[in-house]
């Protein structure tokens, strides 16, 4: 395990050394391209990094394995830029004019969203001991109601008011998710906290946090690149970020979380019939917002 480990880290290293070097020298084809060739060696260094401190792959031990993780990864993202077509929180700039290479930009950058946050939250999970609390959240049926409708009605917000309620959308989703998780017996940090264990919350929350900071710097040198445009909070900028946006990380990872328990959960429960059917929804998803992020997001 341990040659795996330093073959895989050896091997992201070396990419993403040579994205770098070729980005420094201004091919035109990496300044396009960075984000995606340096995030995927990321990805593999942090899953060698992981098979050291714990002996498994993060990616390779679930079920569904990475293939099914970097795929389910692109609609989850995808949601959220749904809701910014609406929020017009962040635009996209200096893209591909072709429509299909374009796409596939968007394909393989999203898929990295999920494999990146799990191998992050598994490398702090591992320094974390996994001690009971004394104090335990109580997931009562009303807890459980009123999590949905607040989420649920978050969301609403977000979308009726945006320049006043954009930050609820990174809240709503797993107020709403994480309920009917814990209710379908699907893995849930509400059942975490309910049996004592508040180390994958705060793994999770601290993976969240590097990821957008890994996130953020990767972007401030990329040519294609994100801007944000956030009203009332758009200052002390971090790269393209306002500093209280890192925050939002933190949640985004949760909401990650759940969203991937959830929908793991619902192809987990499916014939293979049906499992056909829920990739073509998903994928049709992934589609029509690839159409709206280039008619809502993209500076041309």
């Amino acid at each position: 395990m341990r040659k795996t480990a330093f073959a895989r880290m050896a091997a992201g290293t070396v990419a993403f050394a040579a994205a770098a070097a070729l980005l420094a020298r201004g091919a035109p084809f990496m300044r396009t391209w960075f984000y995606c060739f340096a995030w995927w060696p990321f990805v593999l260094v942090l899953d060698g990094a992981n098979i050291l401190r714990t002996g498994a792959s993060p990616l390779a031990s679930e079920k569904p394995g990475l293939a099914w993780t970097a795929l389910v990864s692109i609609p989850v993202w995808l949601l959220f830029e749904a809701f910014n077509a609406r929020l017009a929180d962040w635009s996209y700039h200096e893209l591909p004019p072709a429509r299909a290479e374009r796409w596939l930009g968007y394909a393989v950058a999203f898929a990295t969203v999920v494999p990146a946050l799990k191998e992050l939250a598994a490398l702090a999970g591992s320094f974390l001991k996994n001690t009971a609390g004394r104090r335990r959240l109580r997931a009562t049926d009303g807890l459980l109601r009123g999590s949905i409708a607040a989420g649920a009605l978050m969301l609403v917000l977000s979308l009726a008011a945006p320049r006043l309620f954009f930050p609820l959308v990174w809240l709503g989703f797993i107020l709403l998710v994480e309920p009917l998780n814990y209710r379908r017996g699907r893995p849930s940090l509400l059942r975490d906290l309910e049996e004592g264990r508040r180390a994958p919350l705060f793994a999770w929350a601290a993976g969240g946090l590097a990821a957008g900071i890994v996130w953020e710097f990767l972007n401030w040198f990329a040519g294609s690149h994100w801007e944000y445009h956030i009203p009332y909070l758009d200052f002390g900028r971090i790269f393209q970020m306002p500093v209280f946006g890192f925050g939002g990380f933190v949640v985004f990872a949760l909401e990650v979380y759940a969203l991937d328990a959830f929908l793991r959960g619902v192809y987990g429960r499916l014939r293979p019939g049906g499992r056909i059917a829920f990739g073509v929804v998903l994928a049709a998803f992934s589609l029509a917002v690839f159409a709206l992020i280039d008619r809502f997001s993209v500076v041309w």
